[in-house]
């Protein structure tokens, strides 16, 4: 669904104030802001306050981590599970601690979300150690057959996640002078007004890329504007540099080496992929067709373009973005990233009570951004 800005949700309600310009919005997504236009509309929104709360899912983890250090040993051995995530395994689990030194263990109890027992040398092959914040892949979750269900659900916890709803607010104004004077482009005041019009969608997609928070993460006052955090700066955990020559001379390689920590922290090759690169970066993934040439038996033309790019880990649209530095890319998954609007507050044109000789209006709107599993993206940059 193209993006106009509203929510999808059947509760939802866009304004009851101004002007609606949503439908304005949705005509103009695809040229002014076309990676908003790729996400589409929200099924989600905020409705409770200018702090807009999510639960961040989570599937089953393919790897835990331990804590405290695993000596060898073979008696039953209590681990300390990080991330809480002892809460998603069940008695009877089967994990690999894949060290230079490996093991097969087996889940005997489960004494909390941080704390876990094993049976040692589960396949007789061995007894091995494994030092603090080592990796330890979950097999599969075995069982004695007739095996009773223990009573609780088996899932790993969500987060508790929050970002701030962003208020816009952008201010037309035209003297009566400058209304009466006949000029090339019409009434300067409509003509302003169109020109706002179709800049709100590009500034809402820069600010989702990469809004930041004001420096108090205040929800906003009289005196403190309210700004929301957007997509790069929640990118830490992969945000890796390169240099620009390295990069050039080959895409492919970086790019890869990017997307392979990504699925390394958990994302699928199913995903629906993005890839938002600034000009020169966009150059450089349109180079790697430089052996190909498109042309036409009608006419001469030539060709070099990349707007889709597949690689061992997933396909992705490629996006040429003016909200990025010439030499930075964003890799992002559509599923997990949300542009959400507060309830009543989607962008509206607001007519103004005239105060002496002149015509005022603004347009308004409050938006946030949800990002999902911002660990399993990917950010490139020199």
């Amino acid at each position: 669904m193209p993006f106009s800005g509203l929510s999808t949700n059947a509760q939802f309600t866009s304004n009851l104030i101004g002007e609606d310009i949503s439908q304005i919005i949705a005509t103009l997504a695809p040229y002014e802001a076309p990676f908003l236009d790729w996400l589409g509309d929200s099924d989600r929104f905020a409705a409770l306050s200018p702090k807009h709360e999510f639960i961040e899912d989570f599937l089953r983890p393919r790897y835990i981590s331990n804590s405290t250090a695993i000596n060898s040993a073979t008696a039953a051995t209590g681990i300390q599970v990080a991330a809480s995530l002892g809460s998603a395994l069940t008695v009877g689990t089967i994990l690999e601690n894949e060290s230079a030194a490996p093991e097969l263990m087996q889940v005997t109890s489960i004494a909390g979300p941080t704390s876990i027992l094993v049976a040692r040398n589960y396949d007789g092959s061995g007894i091995g150690s494994l030092a603090v914040a080592g990796q330890i892949f979950v097999r599969w979750p075995a069982a004695e057959e007739g095996h009773e269900h223990a009573g609780l659900h088996t899932a790993r916890p969500g987060n508790r996640r929050a970002n701030t709803v962003g208020y816009f607010s952008v201010e037309i104004a035209a003297t009566g002078t400058q209304i009466a004077i006949p000029s090339i482009s019409g009434d300067s005041y409509e003509n302003s007004r169109a020109k706002v019009f179709r800049e709100i969608p590009g500034l809402l997609e820069s600010e989702v890329i990469r809004g930041v928070l004001n420096g108090t993460n205040s929800l906003g006052t009289s005196t403190a504007t309210r700004t929301m955090q957007g997509i790069r700066t929640q990118l830490t955990a992969i945000n890796s540099t390169v240099a620009a020559a390295s990069f050039s001379a080959n895409p492919h390689l970086y790019l890869g080496n990017v997307w392979e920590q990504i699925f390394q922290a958990g994302a699928s090759t199913d995903e629906t992929w993005g890839i938002i690169a600034g000009r020169t970066f966009y150059r450089d993934i349109s180079n790697m067709n430089d052996t190909k040439v498109q042309d036409s038996q009608d006419k001469e033309k030539f060709k070099r373009v990349i707007r889709e790019y597949q690689g061992p880990f997933g396909l992705a649209t490629v996006f040429l973005s003016r909200s990025l530095p010439a030499t930075e890319l964003l890799i992002v998954s559509r599923e997990r990233v949300k542009v959400v609007p507060l309830i009543n507050r989607t962008f509206q044109y607001l007519e103004m009570g005239r105060s002496g000789d002149n015509t005022k209006g603004m347009v308004v709107g409050e938006y946030s951004t949800e990002v999902h599993h911002p660990s399993a993206f990917g950010r490139l940059r020199v």
